[in-house]
């Protein structure tokens, strides 16, 4: 009786999750159906290959699975730290924080590892059915406490089995504003009271981790905090090969200085060795960029009584370049990369201006591509952030306590 609640449970998450999903993909790739003269210079080669090529190729890639890598890395810790607390949850910290880049979901990763990894423990998920930040920022901690309640329905299935909760993004439990913390206080005070009762699965973005830890020191309260480890170039070759067959991609030669310092490497090894190092291994930022670097070019047939036949050719793949940013602009970028997925009313809450100024700026951010807007919500261009992240460090942002 147990083991099919579990499994019902499981399969309800896991639908869930994949809803989530669906939005997430269409967020990730909505520009690719966009208008040629109202799209970036960098996003434009996509949009010049022929539309069937164009809409599989993406269609493709948006079914790839997650990077094996960050699944291992999130079983191998959550195993070991929920282990380490159900054995002793008297003398354990009850909860693992899994920190993804702020242009990188966790989502997705959490969607195909948690369902397979409940059933195999036997344990209930109970998954905060947060889908984005409540409009009204003063309701975020009654929206919490309305969902986190403890579950009667449990102690039915016996009361030595532990429940899981799940945050899949603690970005939605939180605005930097006078009001928009109470979420995060109130979480503070339910994962510390729970301990014995509840293990915590919390997905976080970086920068707004670092945020939050300053003010409350929530790693005091942690029993894991996991950075999703850089892509490397041969995961990530081995990741993208699947696409790489299916279109019979090659690859162009690099630079010059390139080939004779790598003659031992064939175009294809150099190419994802770019790729990994200016996507500095952020999954989102390495597909966006592979994607813009594919090309639809004439190929010179070895034989040459053939015809020329046109093939798709991954360029070199390179960053976009920062436009000039002012101030306002970059505290702007800042409170994206913060909080993530922002409306423009809380975006203007955060940073304490009027509504239609930050809309003002944001319309010129969008033109420069710096971000990208879907109905009411706006986000930071994976593209910009390996520089934008730089920029804003070396302008005293706190990105990161290193």
């Amino acid at each position: 009786m147990l083991t099919m609640i579990l499994i019902n449970i499981a399969a309800k998450i896991l639908e869930q999750f994949r809803a989530w999903l669906r939005n997430d993909a269409n967020f990730l790739f909505f520009w690719h159906a966009q208008d040629a003269q109202d799209t970036k210079e960098v996003e434009r080669s996509l949009l010049e290959l022929p539309t069937k090529i164009r809409k599989n190729l993406v269609n493709a890639i948006e079914n790839l699975p997650s990077n094996p890598a960050d699944q291992e890395a999130i079983i191998s810790s959550l195993d070991e730290t929920f282990s380490r607390w159900h054995e002793a949850p008297d003398n354990t910290n009850n909860s693992i924080v899994i920190l993804s880049s702020p242009v990188t979901a966790v989502l997705p990763i959490l969607s195909e590892t948690l369902s397979e990894w409940a059933e195999s423990k036997q344990v209930s998920i109970r998954l905060l059915p947060l889908k984005n930040r409540p409009e009204a920022i003063e309701s975020i901690r009654s929206e919490l406490e309305n969902y986190l309640k403890p579950d009667p329905t449990i102690s039915d299935f016996g009361t030595q089995q532990p429940e899981i909760i799940v945050i899949p993004n603690l970005n939605w439990c939180f605005l930097r504003s006078l009001e928009g913390l109470e979420g995060i206080e109130y979480l503070q005070s339910l994962v510390y009271d729970s301990s014995k009762d509840r293990f915590w699965i919390i997905g976080a973005g970086q920068i707004g981790w670092e945020y939050l830890n300053l003010i409350y020191r929530l790693e005091a309260y942690c029993g894991k905090v996991l950075t999703l480890p850089p892509i490397e170039p041969e995961k990530l070759e081995a990741w993208l090969n699947p696409i790489v067959d299916k279109f019979n991609i090659i690859f162009d030669k690099p630079r010059l200085d390139k080939q004779l310092l790598d003659e031992d490497k064939d175009n294809q090894t150099n190419y994802f060795e770019r790729l990994a190092a200016i996507s500095e291994g952020v999954s989102t930022v390495a597909i966006q960029s592979f994607l813009q670097s594919i090309r639809y070019e004439k190929i010179e047939a070895e034989d040459a009584t053939k015809p020329e036949a046109k093939k798709l050719v991954a360029k070199i793949p390179k960053l976009p370049d920062l436009p000039t940013l002012e101030s306002a602009a970059q505290y702007i970028l800042y409170a994206l990369l913060l909080q993530d997925d922002l409306t423009i009313s809380a975006l203007a809450e955060s940073l304490g201006d009027v509504e239609w100024e930050v809309l003002a700026r944001v319309q010129i951010l969008c033109r420069q591509g710096v971000i990208e807007k879907q109905d009411e919500i706006i986000k930071i261009n994976p593209t910009y952030y390996p520089k934008l992240k730089q920029y804003l460090a070396s302008n005293n942002f706190v990105i990161s306590r290193k």
